[in-house]
C-alpha cells in the first residue's frame, strides 16, 4: 500500500509544482490557488458556520427592510450555482479548486439566506441591522470577487453591493412578535451566549423554521436542561403542538365518527371533517405556553354501526398514506449503496480509470446516503406523530364511551379487561402505524434485491434464495407458535396479575387469616405455567435469532459456490456487491412474519376495541322520580334496594314498564352503599368540580358530622385520601360520600344506606342535621336498616326479592319478622310513579352491576410528605447495583459464557468476511483463471466454509444460551419480589397505592421478562458487532482513523447529550401513564355517582389532560430519538464519504488493495445502522433495566415483618383466651396522634365483650394490635399471660379469628372464599352457610362452586358481610374479634346472626365493635372508647344505670 502525501495532494488540487505546492505571488499577482482556499473558502466557511446558528427561528413574514438582502442573497446563491456548473463543464485546469470554492460559497450563501429569513422576524433583530459578525464575514469574501477572474464574477458584484447597501439602513419593524420560538431570548450577544430557557412554558414544533425542523434544534433548549440534570417534572416538559393536542384530535375524530354514522363521504357539512382535512395550524401569535381552550361542543356518542377502522382512516388516513411516499423513495435510495459499492469497488479495481469517476461515484453515495437519511428520518417522525393522534382518539373514545355504556353492558367486561383495552389493546392497534407501510414495502424491497442480485450473479442466486425461501416457512411456523404460546402465556399472566390483585386488596384479611403461603403458592403455580410458555417463546426466539444471523453467511457460501461452479470467476465488485444485496434479501424474509404477526394482532384488539364501542349506552328513559318529600326503603338483605336506587339512574337495563323522573337532566346527589372515594383531597371529593363556597362548604361538614375528623386529621380538610380512603374509617368514609352529594345541591337525592356505617349517636346526627336538616324540601329517597328512622319518613316502600311488596306510612310499619306494610287504598305513589318495574332485579344485580371496586389506593401523606401522591422517580443514570443485580440473576458463570459465546460469534463472522477478501486479491494478484475444480478453489471455499460453518454455531450457542439465561432471571426476580412483598408490613400497604405495587408485578415484570431480553440481545449484538466492524475498517484502511477519532468525539458527545434527556422522558412517561389508568379505573369505580350527579363532561376533561400529560412525554422522547437518528444518520453519511474519499485518493497517489476497500465499504454502509443502533438500544436496555431497579427496590428495600418462629408455643395455645393490654401506646406514622393511647384492660377466658365509641376512637386499632398487624410503640398484649410479641406472626394470627369491617371477597366460588385452604368438608361448609342464613342464597346461585364474581360484585355487601361471617365460624380459635360484621344487613337478620355467635362462641372469648346498641346489650362487659383512651369498661346494665355514663347517653340517643 503507497504512502500518502498532503504536498501531493495541495499540488493536484492547484496544478503547481510539488516542490512549492501552495505559492502565494507569482508573476505580479496573487496566485489563484490562494485566492480560492485562502480569500475564498475560508470566509465562506466562516459564513456558513455562524449562520447555521441562527438557523431555529421560525418561519418568515416578511418585512421590508429585509427583502433587499433576502432578494441579494438568493441571486448570490444562483450566480454561485451557475458559476458550478460552469466550471465543471469547462473542465479547465483548476477544474477541482473551482468546484470546491463555488461549492463552500454556495453552500454558506445557502445558510445565510435561511438564517436572514429566521433573523427577519426575530424580536431582537427584526428591527435592526442583524448580527455585525455576519456582515463582517461576508466583507472578507470581497478579495475573492475583486481578485477572480471567471466568467461570472463581475456579475456576483451587483447583488453583493445591494446586500451591504441594505445592510446599511436600519430594517424596518412590523408584524406582532412570535414568542413560540426557541430562541426567543436571543440579545445583543447573538445565539452563541444563550440563556437559560423555561422549556415548560414553550410549545413543541409549533412555529420553528424549516431548519429547526429537519434538524430538531426546536428540541435543543430541552435536551440542554435533561443534560445538566433539571428535567425534573412534567413542569420542565414542552406543550404539545397544537394539532396532537387531545382536546382537537377528539373534535376532529368525533367529527368523522358523525360523517360515517350519517354515510356522507365528503364528511360533515360545514364542520371541517372533510375527507384527510386537520384542524387549522397554531396561531402565529400565540403566547409562549398558552393552551388553546378546547372548544365547547358536545361529543357524539360513540356507537350505532360504524366500524372503528373506517373513522381511523376518515380521521388520518390521508395523512398516513401520503407518508408512505417517504417510505417508498427512502427504501429506493438504500438500494443505491450497493450498488454505487460495487462502482467504487470496480474503479478501485481498473488502475487506469479517470479520478473523477471515483469523484462521482463518491458523490452520489454522498448524496444518496444523505437524501435517504433525510427522507428515513422525516417517515419515523410523522409516523409516530400519526401513531400518537390515533391513540388519543382511540383512549378517548374508550373513555368516553365507558362513561356513557349502560351498566348490564359493561359488566361482560371485567375491570382488568376494560383498562386492557385501553392500555394493550389500544397500543397493538398503534403500532399498525408501522406495521402497514412495512406489509407493502418489505416485498417490494424484497422484489428489487432480488432483481439486482440477479443482475450481479445470474442464475447463481437461485442457490442462495432457494434456502432463504426454504426458512420461510419455517419463520412461520415459528411465528404462529410464538403468537399460540404467547396467548397462553398471557392468558396465565392474566390469571397471576389478578391473583396478586386480589392478594393486594385483600391483604389485610390474608395476613389475618395467615393465608400468605396459599396465595404464594397459588401466585407461583400461575407463574411456573407463565414461565413454561415463556420458555417455549424464548426458545423458539432463538432459533429466529439463529437463523436471522446465520442466514446471510449459508446464502453467501451457496451463492458464490454456484457462481464459481457455473465457470465464473469472482471480483471484488461482484463479491461485495452481492454481500450488501444478500443482507437486504434477507431483511424482508425475515421481518415479514412480524410484520404480519403485528397486523393480525392489531386486527385482534381492533375488534376488541370496536365490541366495546357498540355496547348499547345507558338506558336514560327508564327511570324518573318528582320533587316530594322523604321516602324510605327497607328490606332484608338482597331484596333489591340497591338495585332499585339503580334503576333509577338508568344504571339498570330495563327489561319492560317504565318509571318517569321530571328534572332527570339536573342529575341525581347519589351516595352509594360502598363509599366511591377520589385519589384526593377531603376538600376536593367534598366539592367534586364545584366551586368553593366557605359558607355552604362548613354548613356541609357540619351536617355530615365531620367536623371533628377533620381537626383530627393532619393537614385538616387539605389531608389528602385515596381510592376507597384506606386510613379512613368506614364511618368517615360514608359521611365524606355523603357531604360530597349534598355539596353538588341537586333536587334528588338517592341515599343507599349511608347510616349504616356510623354509630347511633352520629346517625341521629346525620338524620337531623343532614337528611331532615339541610336537605329539607329536597326529594330523599334512603335506603335503611336502621328502622328507628323510619317513623320520619313520609313514604316508607317495603322490597322483597327484587320487587316492591307494600307501600305505606311509618306509624302502621310492624317490626316483627318479615315486615308488612298494609296498602293505603287512595296512596298513589306520590313521590314514585312506578308502572311494571321488572322483578328480574336481583337477578340483575347478581350478574355484577353492583359498584366496582377501586383498582388503586391512595392514603393519607404526612405533612413532610409531597402532596401530590405522585410516584417517586429516579433521576440521573442507573446504579451499576442495578445491572449488577441482574447480573446475579442469571448467573455468573451463565452470564460470562454468553459474553464469550458472542465474542467468538463476531469474530468469527469477522474473519469469515476477511478470508473472502483475501480470497479476492489473490485472484487480482494472480491474474490467471482458475479452473472450476482446481485446488485452490476448493481450499479457499473449504477454509470459507468451515469457517462459517463455526459462525453458525457460535450464532446458535449464544442464541440458546441467552434464552436460557432470560427465563432464569425472570424466575428470580420474581420470586425474590414476590417473596418479599408477602413478608411486608401493614403499614407499606397502607402507604402504598395499590396499582404502585401491582405495577411492579406487571409491567416490571413483563420487562424483565421480555422487554430487557430483548433490548438487550440486540445491544449486545450491537456493541460486539460495532466493536468488529470499527477493527476491520481500521486493518483494512489505516487512514479511516483519522476520520473515525473526530467521529468518535462527536458521536459520544452526542449520544450523552441524548441520554440524558431521553431517560428522564422516558421515566416521565411511565410516572405520567399511572394516573391516565388510574382515573380510568377510579371511573370505572364511581361511574354511579359520576352519571348521577352529571359530571361525566368534567371527568372526560381531566382523562384528556392526563393523557396530554402523557402524550407530551411521549411526543418529545419520539424527537429525541429522531433528533439522535439524523445527527447519528450524518455521522454514518460522513464516514461513508471519508472513506470513499480515501480510498478514491489512495487510488490516485498509490496502490491499493481492492478487496480491503471493498470489506471496509460494506462494512461502512451498516456503521449508521450500528451507531444509532447501539444508542437506541443502549437507551431502552438502560429504560427497560429500570423495571429491575423497579423491583430491586422492592425486593430489598421494603419493611418486612418479623418472620421468626417461637417452637415453645403449645400447639393448644391459647386454651383460655384471657386477654390483657398493659399501656399500649400505638401509632400508625410518626407526626399522627396515637390511635391507641396507654390502653390497659383485661378480657376475661370466654367472656362477651361489647366495644363501642364514636368514629376514629381506636376500635379497630384494639384489633389490629392484637393480630400485631401494626405493632405497639409501648406498652405489651398478654395472650393467656404470653406476651404476643415473642411468639411469631404465624402462631400468633393462626390462633385467632376475625371478622374484618371491610367483608373482602376473591374472585372464585363459595366454597374458595369460606376455605381456600380446602382444610374443611363439604358438610361443615354447608352448615356454616346454613348459620349464617345464606342457604338459600348458595343454593339459588348453584351451591359451593358457584362465582361470586370480581371481589363478590355477584353479592350485595349485606351477603358479603354474611359470608365473611361463616369464613370465620369455620376457625376454631378461642378468641374472636367482630368488627362491625353486620352494618350492612336488616335488623332482624342482625338478630339472628348474634344468636348463632352466642351459640357458636359460647365458650369462647369474643370482642365485638358495634354502632348499633342492641348489637351488644347482651355482652357481658361494653368497653366505651375515646380519642385511643379507654372511657369506660364495665357491664351494660351498670353503665346504662350511670346518668354521666357515655355509654348511658348514647343508648338514650339511640333511642
Amino acid at each position: 500500500m503507497g504512502g500518502f502525501d498532503p504536498a501531493e495532494l495541495i499540488a493536484g488540487l492547484c496544478g503547481t509544482d510539488a516542490g512549492n505546492p501552495f505559492p502565494v505571488w507569482q508573476n505580479g499577482t496573487i496566485v489563484p490557488c490562494f485566492n480560492q482556499l485562502v480569500l475564498g473558502v475560508l470566509p465562506h466557511s466562516g459564513l456558513a458556520v455562524c449562520s447555521a446558528f441562527y438557523l431555529s427561528i421560525p418561519r418568515p413574514i416578511l418585512q421590508y427592510g429585509w427583502t433587499l438582502r433576502l432578494v441579494s442573497t438568493l441571486l448570490l446563491v444562483l450566480l454561485f450555482t451557475v458559476d458550478l456548473v460552469l466550471a465543471g463543464l469547462q473542465r479547465q485546469v483548476h477544474l477541482y479548486l473551482d468546484c470546491l470554492a463555488d461549492g463552500c460559497a454556495l453552500l454558506a450563501w445557502l445558510l445565510h439566506l435561511a438564517a436572514s429569513l429566521a433573523l427577519q422576524v426575530s424580536v431582537a433583530w427584526s428591527h435592526r441591522r442583524g448580527p455585525t459578525l455576519l456582515v463582517l464575514l461576508v466583507l472578507l469574501s470581497v478579495p475573492n470577487l475583486v481578485l477572480t477572474r471567471f466568467i461570472l464574477a463581475a456579475a456576483r458584484t451587483l447583488p453583493l453591493a445591494a446586500y451591504l447597501l441594505a445592510w446599511a439602513f436600519p430594517c424596518v419593524y412590523s408584524g406582532a412578535a412570535y414568542e413560540l420560538q426557541i430562541n426567543s431570548g436571543v440579545d445583543d450577544g447573538g445565539a452563541l451566549e444563550s440563556a437559560p430557557t423555561d422549556t415548560g412554558a414553550m410549545v413543541a414544533e409549533d412555529g420553528s423554521g424549516y431548519f429547526s425542523r429537519l434538524f430538531y434544534r426546536w428540541l435543543d433548549p430541552l435536551l440542554e436542561r435533561g443534560r445538566r440534570g433539571q428535567l425534573d417534572g412534567l413542569g420542565h416538559v414542552y406543550h404539545l403542538p397544537r394539532a396532537l393536542r387531545t382536546g382537537v384530535v377528539t373534535r376532529h375524530f368525533s367529527r368523522c365518527w358523525q360523517a360515517s354514522q350519517q354515510g356522507a363521504s365528503a364528511g360533515v357539512r360545514g364542520g371541517g371533517a372533510r375527507r384527510g382535512e386537520w384542524p387549522r395550524p397554531v396561531s402565529r401569535h400565540l403566547p409562549a405556553g398558552s393552551r388553546t381552550p378546547p372548544q365547547e361542543e358536545a361529543l357524539p356518542e360513540l356507537g350505532g354501526d360504524v366500524r372503528l377502522l373506517g373513522v381511523l382512516h376518515r380521521a388520518f388516513g390521508w395523512w398516513y398514506y401520503a407518508l408512505g411516499v417517504l417510505k417508498l423513495v427512502g427504501n429506493l435510495l438504500g438500494f443505491a449503496g450497493p450498488l454505487l459499492l460495487g462502482q467504487l469497488v470496480g474503479f478501485m479495481e481498473d488502475p487506469d480509470a479517470p479520478p473523477s469517476r471515483g469523484a462521482l461515484v463518491t458523490l452520489g453515495l454522498f448524496s444518496s446516503s444523505l437524501l435517504s437519511a433525510f427522507l428515513r428520518n422525516l417517515y419515523g417522525f410523522h409516523v409516530s406523530k400519526v401513531a400518537l393522534s390515533a391513540r388519543a382518539a382511540v383512549v378517548t373514545a374508550i373513555y368516553g364511551k365507558a362513561l356513557r355504556v349502560g351498566r348490564v353492558g359493561l359488566a361482560r367486561f371485567s375491570l382488568g379487561e376494560v383498562v386492557n383495552l385501553m392500555s394493550t389493546d389500544t397500543d397493538r392497534v398503534v403500532n399498525f402505524c408501522n406495521s402497514f407501510h412495512e406489509l407493502w414495502s418489505l416485498p417490494v424491497q424484497f422484489s428489487i434485491a432480488l432483481y439486482l442480485l440477479h443482475l450481479q450473479v445470474g442464475i447463481a442466486f437461485l442457490g442462495g434464495l432457494g434456502v432463504a425461501l426454504l426458512l420461510v416457512p419455517l419463520n412461520k411456523l415459528l411465528a404462529s407458535r410464538i403468537l399460540d404460546n404467547n396467548k397462553h402465556m398471557l392468558r396465565y399472566k392474566d390469571s397471576r396479575v389478578k391473583l396478586v390483585t386480589e392478594l393486594l386488596f385483600g391483604v389485610r384479611v390474608i395476613k389475618f387469616y395467615t393465608w400468605e403461603p396459599h396465595f404464594a403458592h397459588k401466585i407461583s403455580d400461575c407463574r411456573q405455567r407463565e414461565l413454561s410458555h415463556l420458555k417455549t417463546i424464548k426458545y423458539l426466539d432463538a432459533v429466529c435469532v439463529y437463523t436471522w444471523a446465520a442466514l446471510p453467511v449459508v446464502v453467501s457460501i451457496l451463492t458464490f459456490l454456484t457462481y464459481v461452479l457455473l465457470g465464473h470467476q469472482l471480483t471484488a465488485t461482484k463479491v461485495f456487491t452481492t454481500l450488501a444485496l444478500v443482507g437486504m434479501l434477507i431483511l424482508p424474509l425475515n421481518c415479514f412474519p412480524w410484520v404480519l404477526n403485528g397486523v393480525l394482532e392489531a386486527y385482534v384488539s381492533l375488534e376488541r376495541i370496536q365490541r366495546f364501542l357498540q355496547l348499547p349506552n345507558q338506558d336514560l328513559q327508564c327511570c324518573g322520580v318528582l320533587q316530594g318529600s322523604l321516602v324510605v326503603v327497607v328490606g332484608r338483605v338482597g331484596c333489591g334496594k340497591s338495585s332499585l336506587l339503580a334503576a333509577i339512574t338508568g344504571e339498570l337495563t330495563r327489561l319492560s314498564g317504565a318509571v318517569h323522573v321530571v328534572g332527570r337532566e339536573g342529575g341525581f346527589g347519589l351516595a352509594t352503599q360502598e363509599p366511591w372515594i377520589q385519589h384526593a383531597t377531603v376538600r376536593d371529593n367534598i366539592l367534586f368540580g364545584r366551586k368553593y363556597d366557605y359558607v355552604f362548604y362548613q354548613a356541609v361538614v357540619e351536617a355530615c358530622a365531620l367536623s371533628e375528623d377533620l381537626n383530627v386529621l393532619p393537614q385538616g380538610d387539605r389531608t389528602e385520601v385515596g381510592e376507597n380512603g384506606v386510613t379512613l374509617s368506614g364511618g368517615q368514609k360514608a359521611r365524606l360520600a355523603l357531604a360530597r352529594a349534598v355539596y353538588m345541591e341537586k333536587d334528588i337525592y338517592l341515599l343507599d344506606d349511608p347510616l349504616a356505617a356510623v354509630d347511633a349517636q352520629v346517625a341521629q346526627h346525620l338524620m337531623q342535621k343532614c337528611i331532615m336538616g339541610i336537605l329539607r324540601g329536597k326529594t330523599r329517597i334512603l335506603c335503611t336498616h336502621r328502622i328507628e328512622f323510619v317513623e320520619r319518613a313520609d313514604l316508607v316502600v317495603l322490597m322483597d326479592n327484587g320487587t316492591i311488596v307494600k307501600t305505606g306510612r311509618h306509624d302502621v310499619y310492624p317490626t316483627e319478622n318479615i315486615p308488612t306494610v298494609p296498602l293505603e287504598p287512595h296512596t298513589v305513589w306520590p313521590v314514585l310513579c312506578w308502572v311494571g318495574l321488572p322483578g328480574g332485579a336481583e337477578v340483575e344485580l347478581e350478574e355484577g352491576v353492583s359498584s366496582l371496586e377501586v383498582e388503586e389506593k391512595l392514603v393519607m401523606v404526612e405533612e413532610d410528605e409531597d402532596r401530590s401522591g405522585e410516584e417517586h422517580k429516579e433521576a440521573g443514570g442507573l446504579a451499576w447495583a442495578v445491572y449488577r443485580a441482574y447480573w446475579r440473576a442469571v448467573g455468573g458463570a451463565l452470564a460470562a459464557t454468553i459474553l464469550l459465546s458472542l465474542l467468538l460469534m463476531q469474530a468469527s463472522k469477522n474473519v469469515s468476511d476477511w478470508w473472502l477478501s483475501h480470497w479476492i486479491s489473490e485472484l487480482r494478484n494472480n491474474a490467471s483463471p482458475f479452473s472450476n475444480i482446481s485446488s485452490d478453489v476448493k481450499f479457499y471455499l473449504t477454509v470459507y466454509a468451515s469457517i462459517a460453518s463455526a459462525n453458525t454455531l457460535f450464532t446458535a450457542a449464544r442464541a440458546f444460551l441467552f434464552a436460557y439465561g432470560a427465563i432464569r432471571a425472570a424466575t428470580v426476580v420474581h420470586d425474590r419480589l414476590l417473596g418479599r412483598v408477602l413478608q411486608a408490613t401493614m403499614g407499606f400497604f397502607d402507604a402504598t397505592p395499590t396499582g404502585r405495587v401491582l405495577n411492579r408485578f406487571s409491567s416490571d415484570v413483563s420487562g424483565v421478562d421480555d422487554g430487557l431480553p430483548f433490548v438487550l440481545n440486540i445491544l449486545l449484538a450491537n456493541v460486539f458487532s460495532l466493536a468488529g466492524t470499527l477493527a476491520v475498517m481500521a486493518w483494512s484502511l489505516p487512514w479511516v482513523l483519522a476520520a473515525l477519532l473526530p467521529l468518535a468525539l462527536l458521536y459520544h458527545r452526542t449520544q450523552r447529550f441524548y441520554r440524558h434527556s431521553s431517560r428522564e422522558l422516558k421515566r416521565l412517561s411511565s410516572v405520567t401513564l399511572s394516573p391516565l389508568y388510574s382515573h380510568f379505573s377510579e371511573t370505572l369505580s364511581g361511574l354511579a355517582t359520576i352519571r348521577a350527579s352529571h359530571a361525566s363532561a368534567r371527568f372526560e376533561e381531566e382523562s384528556k389532560r392526563r393523557l396530554d400529560n402523557n402524550q407530551r412525554c411521549l411526543f418529545l422522547s419520539n424527537a429525541a430519538m429522531q433528533w439522535l437518528d439524523i445527527r447519528l444518520q450524518l455521522v454514518g453519511v460522513a464516514l461513508v464519504t471519508g472513506i470513499s474519499t480515501i480510498a478514491v485518493l489512495q487510488h490516485r497517489y498509490g496502490s491499493v488493495d481492492p478487496g480491503l476497500v471493498g470489506l471496509s465499504l460494506s462494512y461502512s454502509l451498516s456503521i449508521t445502522g450500528l451507531l444509532s443502533g447501539l444508542i437506541f438500544s443502549f437507551t431502552q436496555t438502560e429504560m427497560q433495566m429500570v423495571s429491575v431497579e423497579r423491583t430491586e427496590e422492592y425486593s430489598t428495600c421494603l419493611p418486612t415483618e418479623p418472620q421468626d418462629h417461637n417452637p415453645q408455643v403449645p400447639a393448644s395455645w391459647p386454651e383460655r383466651g384471657q386477654l390483657e393490654f398493659n399501656g399500649a401506646v400505638l401509632c400508625y406514622r410518626e407526626g399522627l396522634t396515637n390511635a391507641l393511647d396507654g390502653v390497659t384492660l383485661r378480657v376475661h377466658p370466654g367472656e362477651k365483650v361489647g366495644v363501642v365509641g364514636r368514629t376514629g376512637s381506636g376500635k379497630s386499632s384494639l384489633f389490629l394490635a392484637v393480630f400485631r398487624l401494626v405493632e405497639l410503640n409501648q406498652g405489651a398484649i398478654l395472650l393467656d399471660g404470653l406476651d404476643i410479641c415473642t411468639l411469631g406472626l404465624a402462631q400468633l394470627r393462626s390462633r385467632l379469628a376475625i371478622i374484618p369491617q371491610d367483608p373482602f371477597l376473591f374472585s372464585g366460588s363459595v366454597r374458595e372464599n369460606l376455605d381456600p385452604c380446602g382444610r374443611h368438608p363439604d358438610q361443615r361448609l354447608l352448615a356454616a352457610v346454613q348459620d349464617c342464613h345464606l342457604e338459600q342464597l348458595v343454593s339459588r346461585m348453584g351451591g359451593l362452586d358457584a362465582e361470586v364474581g370480581d371481589r363478590g360484585s355477584r353479592l350485595s355487601l349485606g351477603q358479603r358481610q354474611l359470608l365473611c361471617l361463616a369464613r370465620a365460624l369455620l376457625t376454631e380459635a378461642n378468641v374472636l374479634c367482630i368488627d362491625e360484621a353486620t352494618a350492612s344487613v336488616d335488623q332482624q337478620t342482625d338478630r339472628l346472626l348474634q344468636e348463632t355467635i352466642r351459640d357458636k362462641f359460647r365458650d369462647k372469648t369474643v370482642l365485638t365493635i358495634a354502632h348499633r346498641i342492641n348489637t351488644i346489650m347482651d355482652s357481658d362487659r361494653v368497653l366505651v372508647m375515646h380519642a385511643g383512651k379507654v372511657v369506660e369498661f364495665d357491664a351494660p346494665a351498670a353503665l346504662l344505670q350511670n346518668d354521666q355514663s357515655l355509654f348511658s347517653r348514647q343508648h338514650l340517643n339511640t333511642y
